[in-house]
C-alpha cells in the first residue's frame, strides 16, 4: 500500500519475496495491472516500489525515536541509588517501592518497562555484565552517563 505524505510516496509493508516476484516478472513482460492483481498489491504500490528500486526490508529504517515520554525519568536516580546499594534487588521489589513512595503514579503495566530499563542499566552498569547493551541517550539528559542509559 502506498500512502501519500506532501508529495513523497510511503510504502508500507509488503513481502520482499512479492516484490522480488514482481520485478521478475516485469522484466518478462507483464503489465503493471498484471503483476499488481497477482501479487495483491495496488498498482500505485507496484509502481512506487518498481521507482524505489529496493525491496521492503530495505526501505524500512529503525526508529530512532521514543514512541512517549518515559514515565521513570524522574525517578531514575533513585533507582539507580537503590540498584548499587543492592545488586541483588529485582525489578518487581523496585516497582512497588516505586508505587508506595508515589502513590498513583505508576500503573501495573509500566513494570515490564522498568524490567527493561533495569535490564539495560545492569548490562552496562552490573557487576557481571555480559556484554555491551544499547544505550538510549534521550538528548534530554545532562547529568552523567549513567542518566544517558535507561529512562
Amino acid at each position: 500500500m502506498v500512502m501519500a505524505d506532501r508529495g513523497h510516496t510511503v510504502l508500507t509493508a509488503c513481502d520482499g519475496k512479492e516484490v522480488l516476484l514482481m520485478l521478475h516478472e516485469r522484466a518478462k513482460g507483464r503489465t503493471q495491472e498484471q503483476e499488481a492483481a497477482r501479487a495483491g498489491m495496488s498498482v500505485r504500490t507496484l509502481r512506487a516500489y518498481e521507482r524505489v528500486g529496493q525491496l521492503p526490508s530495505q526501505i524500512k529504517k529503525p526508529r530512532t525515536y521514543w514512541s512517549r515520554p518515559d514515565p521513570f525519568a524522574e525517578d531514575w536516580p533513585w533507582v539507580i541509588a537503590e540498584l548499587e546499594r543492592d545488586l541483588a534487588l529485582k525489578s518487581q521489589t523496585l516497582f512497588r517501592l516505586l508505587c508506595d513512595r508515589q502513590p498513583g503514579r505508576y500503573q501495573v503495566s509500566q513494570l515490564r518497562t522498568l524490567q527493561r530499563h533495569i535490564a539495560i542499566w545492569r548490562a552496562q552498569f552490573g557487576p557481571n555484565r555480559e556484554g555491551i547493551a544499547p544505550t538510549y541517550d534521550r538528548g534530554d539528559n545532562n547529568a552523567g552517563a549513567q542518566s544517558a542509559v535507561g529512562p
